[in-house]
C-alpha cells in the first residue's frame, strides 16, 4: 500500500496539467484523441505551459532554467493490468519534427529522473506532424526516438486517427508506419 501512496504522490505533480473529462488534446490545428471504452481510463494532461498557463510543471522540472524544451502532452491509458505514459508532441509541419523529438525525448529524460513511477509503465511517444519529409531525416528522427523510448516510439504521417490505435497496442495499417515499423513488424 504505500507503494501505491508513492504513485499518487508523484502523480501530483502533474494534477496542475490535467484536462478533467478531456479525451483530447489539441494544438493549433492538429490534434489527438481516444475515446475510451468502459474498461479503459484515459487521463490527459497539457503540460506546456505556454499553451496550459496553469500548469507548472515545467518550473518543477527546470527550475529557472531557460530554453528547457517540453512536450505539449502526456497521456495516461490503463486496460486491466496494462499502464501506459505516453508523450505527445502536435506539430502543424513535418519539418518540425526534429524539434518535436527533442521535446519529447527532454520530458521524458526529465521526468525519469525526477519520478521512480516512470519506471512501472510502458512508456511511448507519439508524435504527429503534417506535410512532407525526407526519408533520411524521418529515419534519423525515429531512430532517436527508438533510442529513448526502446523502440515504443512512433512518428506516423500526419493521421491522428492512428494514435487510438497506437495508445492501445493494436495494429497501426501497413500504408501509415514507417518503413522500421513495417520491417519490425515482419511486412
Amino acid at each position: 500500500m504505500a507503494e501505491f501512496k508513492g504513485d499518487i504522490f508523484e502523480l501530483l505533480l502533474f494534477s496542475p496539467c490535467l484536462l478533467p473529462g478531456k479525451t483530447r488534446l489539441e494544438e493549433n490545428k492538429t490534434a489527438v484523441e481516444i475515446k475510451p471504452t468502459s474498461e479503459e481510463t484515459v487521463l490527459v494532461f497539457s503540460i506546456d505551459d505556454k499553451s496550459n498557463k496553469s500548469c507548472t510543471l515545467r518550473e518543477k522540472l527546470f527550475g529557472s532554467a531557460d530554453g528547457e524544451k517540453i512536450c505539449d502532452g502526456l497521456f495516461f491509458y490503463a486496460k486491466g493490468d496494462r499502464r501506459v505514459l505516453c508523450f505527445v508532441e502536435l506539430k502543424d509541419n513535418r519539418k518540425d519534427l526534429g524539434d518535436a523529438v527533442d521535446q519529447v525525448t527532454n520530458t521524458y529524460n526529465t521526468v525519469r529522473q525526477h519520478l521512480r513511477l516512470i519506471n512501472k509503465y510502458e512508456v511511448q511517444a507519439f508524435l504527429i506532424g503534417y506535410d512532407g519529409s525526407c526519408p533520411q531525416e524521418r529515419k534519423k528522427h525515429q531512430d532517436k526516438l527508438d533510442t529513448c523510448f526502446k523502440s515504443k516510439s512512433s512518428i506516423y504521417d500526419g493521421k491522428p486517427e492512428n494514435f487510438a490505435k497506437f495508445l492501445r497496442g493494436e495494429e497501426i495499417p501497413k500504408s501509415h508506419q514507417s518503413r522500421k515499423d513495417k520491417k519490425r513488424a515482419g511486412k
